[in-house]
């Protein structure tokens, strides 16, 4: 007779790792990139194993229950623990670099200028991931991560990490050369916009903090236009004239200068100078000077200046 499994499958321990840290099936299916029902089988079956409840169903709840926020604990650790032999063995001889980044980002200014990076550094396996989300440093599920963080939005530093400000651009509206011309009558100031439609990323936020920058304060009602998520596709709809956008040069300085889209000007009021939030570039400080890191982050600091 086979002896039963004394340990659960790795497939409903990585589930259960990844919701605990991601807080909902969804977005832990996201982390996984597997369908959130797969999700949800291992999160059972990782249930019925140990033979007590893991998850909190409880209405409106997408926590864990008391048992299950320490065995996460423990859980993490263990799967830390892998993380750092399996890098400390691979990262010995290897050069590879595997670097996460906000998809607009990557999108409009890195992913055009890797070949000039490939061509200086020949040896250095890259690997580009645009995400929605920060890698978890602590299990090295990335090596550097490039995002836009809003100074308003500013968090603490991820544990053993450093970071440096790649740029803190100006924030300005566009719009197609069509539209631009259809409003410019319209346009006398800041606040004209407010009656124009807006295109937004996840949220309004982006468009709140510009307008806090313009000297308008708006009250906490939404304010409207359609949520696109990805400022690539904030900036498509945007160059067909659909609506206005906030952009900087690293995202429409191409569109810009093929003349697809136009940055707004006033006929009365001069909008002020906006900036409300810098690309940050971050990484493990144990591999800050990692040759191949070290290589890609003065390439990023020359690139952007």
């Amino acid at each position: 007779m086979k002896p039963s499994r004394s340990v659960p499958t790795l497939a409903m321990l990585r589930a259960f790792d990844a919701f605990g840290r991601a807080g909902g099936i969804r977005k832990a299916a996201l982390m996984l990139e597997v369908d959130h029902a797969v999700v949800s089988r291992h999160l059972s079956a990782l249930e019925a194993f140990v033979g007590t409840a893991l998850i909190d169903r409880s209405a409106g709840v997408r926590g864990l229950t008391s048992d299950g926020a320490e065995y996460h604990r423990r859980i993490t650790a263990a799967f830390q623990e892998i993380s750092n032999a399996t890098l400390m063995l691979r990262k010995r001889h290897d050069q590879q670099l595997l670097i996460w980044c906000s998809p607009g980002f990557a999108y409009h200014w890195l992913s055009p200028r890797l070949s000039a990076f490939a061509e200086q550094n020949e040896d250095i396996a890259f690997e580009l991931r645009p995400m929605d989300y920060s890698p978890d440093f602590a299990i090295n599920e990335a090596d550097g991560d490039i995002r836009y963080v809003r100074d308003a939005a500013a968090t603490a530093l991820p544990a053993a990490c450093r970071w440096f400000e790649l740029a803190k651009p100006l924030i300005y509206p566009v719009a197609s050369p069509a539209l631009a011309e259809a409003i410019a009558t319209r346009l006398r100031g800041p606040r004209d916009l407010l009656s124009m439609r807006l295109l937004h990323e996840e949220s309004d936020m982006e468009w709140r903090l510009w307008f806090a920058s313009q000297g308008i304060e708006l009250p906490p009602s939404a304010i409207a236009g359609p949520r696109l998520w990805h400022a690539h596709v904030m900036l498509d709809a945007a160059k067909s004239g659909q609506g206005i956008a906030l952009a900087n040069d690293f995202l429409a300085k191409n569109d810009l200068s093929s003349g697809q889209l136009v940055a707004l000007q006033t006929s009365e009021h001069m909008f002020k100078p906006a900036r409300l939030g810098s690309y940050q570039f971050v990484a493990r400080a144990d591999r800050w000077h990692n040759g191949p890191l070290a290589r890609l982050r003065n390439w990023l600091v020359r690139e952007a200046s």
